[in-house]
This record gives structure tokens, sequence and C-alpha cells, in this order.
């Protein structure tokens, strides 16, 4: 998948970037730390539209772009990402009002839902069991919806408890979904047929306690994430919502935050952090300890504007979108 990925990648910024720029993406990717340290995270490729894919489409949507004539689709506000165990990549674009779908095994992509009926309102984050599911946040709609691969099928996830959903995240050994709630300051977890199990949280400025709460990650062993963005710091728990650790603070040097946004973890555990302020992602280990960031302010490749949402897939491809860059950048984290 990620070769397919980095190759449409490359065909995009030889089409559409100034061609200094297209020479020192293909030439001199950006690594990080710089050497002669070992690497840590290399530039992979970009994403920015989709040249290259092949689209799903029914004969009468066919049939009408043969009248009317095919719109050229890009990402206008990408923001929530996923990839799948199967060859998916799962894109939120919040500007669109859309899910996009790009797959790697046929080269295609699909939009999600494929008419202009959009039931979104904000789309926001994006989170699947790994298999043929996922779960769309929308903070406006107030409200998760449900995507059926198999049966390419959207629906409404049967939940009436949330004031403003945004990030969100599944625990693969339990099989719950873990939502942030915004304006409640909590993180609710459903069972996969919408019964609410548990949730935690409150607003302050205490352990276990939030101030605009944002974004999720939980990893296998069920390490959760939550960033707490207004505090200016994430906060680590159990899979039961036990508080375990707090991590930075509000500040604009290495270690802190100014502008928490996406959260991921990869298969050591370590944390990424997003901060849209600081156009960079910042890594910590497990137990909170800063080990390194990568990017700046720009649009080369590895620099980023307005960098949200994160996600580092079981190959430790890691996904990032770079919202007013209107593009998601891979890198890849090296062991």
């Amino acid at each position: 998948m990620l070769v397919l990925f980095m190759t449409l990648s490359l065909a995009a910024c030889i089409e559409q970037s100034k061609p200094s720029i297209e020479t020192e993406s293909v030439v001199e990717k950006p690594v990080w730390p710089a050497s002669p340290l070992p690497t840590r995270i290399a530039w992979q490729g970009e994403i920015r539209d989709f040249r290259g894919f092949r689209r799903h489409e029914s004969f009468w949507q066919r049939l009408a772009g043969l009248i009317v004539g095919q719109r050229q689709t890009g990402l206008v506000k990408p923001y929530g990402i996923y990839a799948d165990d199967n060859g998916h990549l799962f894109v939120v674009d919040t500007g669109a009002r859309r899910l996009y779908l790009l797959d790697s095994n046929d080269e295609s992509y699909k939009i999600i839902p494929e008419n202009d009926k959009t039931p979104f309102l904000s789309p926001i984050d994006v989170t699947g069991d790994g298999v043929e599911t996922v779960f769309i946040t929308d903070s406006k709609k107030v409200g998760i919806f449900r995507y059926n691969l198999k049966d390419d099928l959207l629906v409404e996830f049967p939940t009436v408890s949330l004031q403003r959903p945004t990030g969100i995240a599944y625990h693969r050994k339990d099989k719950l979904l873990y939502v942030v709630d915004t304006l409640a300051h909590q993180v609710v977890v459903f069972e996969l047929d919408g019964r609410e199990r548990f949730r935690f949280g409150e607003r302050g400025v205490g352990p276990g306690q939030f101030n605009f709460p944002t974004a999720i990650a939980v990893s296998d062993c069920g390490m959760v994430v939550v960033t707490d963005a207004l505090n200016g710091r994430i906060q680590i728990f159990a899979s039961d919502g036990s508080f375990e650790l707090e991590v930075g603070r509000p500040g604009d040097t290495s270690g802190t935050f100014a502008k928490p946004k996406g959260v991921a973890l990869d298969s050591d555990c370590n944390i990424y952090v997003c901060d849209a302020l600081f156009d960079a992602v910042q890594v910590f280990d497990r137990g909170g300890r800063l080990l390194m960031s990568f990017g700046d302010s720009g649009s080369r490749p590895g620099q980023f504007w307005m960098p949200t949402g994160i996600f580092v897939d079981r190959q430790d491809n890691v996904y990032v979108a770079d919202s007013y860059n209107q593009r998601v950048q891979i890198f890849r984290y090296m062991k």
C-alpha cells in the first residue's frame, strides 16, 4: 500500500509543485534526526488528490460523468485519518464534508457518500475495527456514523448521550469505541451496538480532568492517550479510564504544547502529537519523555501548515493530515 501511495504522491508533486520543490522532494527525502544520528522518521510521500486512482462508481455515475464531465477530486481540509489492515486508507475531509476511501489493492478510490446529499455536517475523525467497518464522528450532527465496506452502507450509529463528539479510537481486544466528547469534557466508551459502557473525565485542570479534549488514541494493549487541548497537555489512561500520567504543559518550547491536535501510537507505544501552532509533530515515549520532533512551517516535504489528524498503522507508517496544505503526508517510523 505504501509503495502505491508514494508513487502517486510523487506524480502529484511533479504536476502541482514548483520544479525546485519537486526535485528536492524526489532526490532528498527529509529524515529526522539529521545525519549522522540514526534515522528514526523518514518522509515517504504525500497525497494531494487522487490522480492515479480509478474511481469506484456505478454505471449511472459514470454516465453522468460523461454527460457533465468528471470533477477533479482533491482534498479541501483533511482532518481525521485511519488505515486498516487490508490496504485501505480513509481520510475525513471536513472541508468537503466527505469520507474518502483509497484502496491500494485495485488502485481505486471511493467518495462516501457517492452522491451530493451528504449526511455529514462536520465530520471530524475516523477509526475502524481493522477489517470491514469504520466509524466517523460528526461534531455538528452530534453523532457517529458507521460505514461497512462489505455492504457499502453508511448509517448513523445509535448514540444519544453525546454533546460534541470529536476524536474516536477503537480498542481491538475489548471491541470498544472510545469517543471524545469535547463539550462534556469526557471520554465516552461504547459497545459496538451503541450501548454506553462507561465514561471518564470532568472539567478541570487536575489529573484525569479535561478542558476541551479533542483527540484520542488506543493501543492494542489498552493504553489510552487523550489530547487535553486547552490544558496544553496529553493524558494517559488505562483502558478502564483510570488515570496514569500527564505529559507536557502549555508553552512554546520542545516538550510543551501550544495547540495540540491529533495523537497516535506506534508499535513501540511511542506517542505522536500534532501541534497546529508549532506546525510539527512531537514524539514521546510511553513514560512521557520527549524523544524528538519533526516538521516545521511550510509546504515542502516534511513541512506542515496546521497539522491535525495523525495515525500510525501496524507497519509503522505515519499518516499526517496536513490540513491547510490540503494534503496527507506519509512518514515511516524506523526502529
